[in-house]
């Protein structure tokens, strides 16, 4: 199996990751295509210079984007220029066969025996979002690609996605109503005539995790405060969480997780499996560590603006 990550910049996260998936899939070739080679990420992966493999399309891409939110601008660019890229990797590697996951998901499962339910689909997601993604037919890829520049290039579908932000409540929603790379996705995949494989169905009492915040009230949920993630408990090395619906009480295995915004916090604790646990006032202290270094990186990038 083929594995593909995107990412750019250092991040210590993405070594527990890349561990993660060496740990569990020993014979699967793992690419990082990033901007940093560093050899923490040389361990466990095969590093890919994302500035070398960028074709006229991520281009012209780079030129039309116009950012419509409070979120970082470059952020959610490169959110959704990564699917034209990921379509130039396997271009260039010929690959047919890959899964592409996002840089804040542990895999924790033999991806040749998880994916085998999908053998049959050309792509396969969770909840139409490319954010776990198994392609077996790289034109499908291709067309997601397409439509992304079609997006952005096309006057009428770049008033549709102003209006999508300006005349609807996203607006007054700060970063959370940003349009995104998941809007675009969702709205492609909903639309294709392709049949998609659903990778967050539940299959053989297995799952793969869209986001691990996301669960309620299929599945049981620890909620702490303002904060609230799946119940996840270990057993063998494997991650599970109790499906509750409508009164049932079993058990599901998780190939994945899925550990996106303040909850990358956990992605160590849970590579070391161990079960979720959390102190709310931990998560507020990191997270406005985070917020105030951010803030200190604005200021200094100013500052050095203005002395020159």
């Amino acid at each position: 199996m083929n594995i593909a990550i995107i990412h750019t910049g250092f991040a210590k996260y993405v070594v527990y990751v890349l561990r993660q998936i060496k740990r569990t899939n020993l014979n699967s070739k793992i690419f990082l295509i990033s901007d940093k080679e560093n050899k923490n990420y040389s361990k466990y992966s095969t590093f890919v210079n994302i500035s070398k493999i960028s074709s006229e399309d991520a281009k012209t891409f780079k030129e039309k984007y116009i950012h419509l939110g409070k979120s970082n601008p470059n952020y959610e660019m490169f959110c959704m220029l990564r699917w034209i890229i990921l379509r130039d990797f396997m271009r260039e590697y010929d690959i047919k066969e890959c899964l592409h996951i996002d840089s804040d998901i542990l895999i924790f499962s033999d991806l040749e025996s998880a994916l085998n339910p999908f053998s049959n689909y050309k792509i396969s997601l969770a909840h139409n979002l490319a954010l776990t993604m198994h392609i077996k037919d790289i034109e499908v890829l291709n067309e997601f690609s397409k439509y992304l520049l079609f997006k952005y290039t096309n006057e009428n579908e770049l008033n549709k996605l102003k209006d999508m932000y300006y005349k609807t409540d996203r607006a007054t929603n700060g970063v959370a109503g940003s349009i995104s790379d998941m809007d675009i996705s969702r709205e492609f995949f909903s639309n294709i005539k392709e049949t998609i494989g659903n990778l967050s169905e539940v299959v053989n009492d297995s799952i793969f995790d869209s986001a691990i915040v996301y669960g309620a009230p299929e599945f049981e949920m620890l909620k702490k405060g303002k904060y609230e993630m799946k119940k996840i408990f270990f057993e063998n090395k494997e991650p599970f969480c109790n499906y509750i619906l409508n009164g049932e009480n079993r058990k599901i295995k998780f190939h994945s997780l899925h550990l996106l915004t303040w909850t990358k916090l956990f992605i160590k604790k849970l590579s070391d499996c161990k079960d979720l646990n959390f102190n709310p006032y931990f998560i507020n202290i990191c997270r406005e560590f985070t917020s105030f270094k951010s803030k200190m990186k604005k200021f200094l990038a100013t500052a050095r603006c203005k002395r020159f």
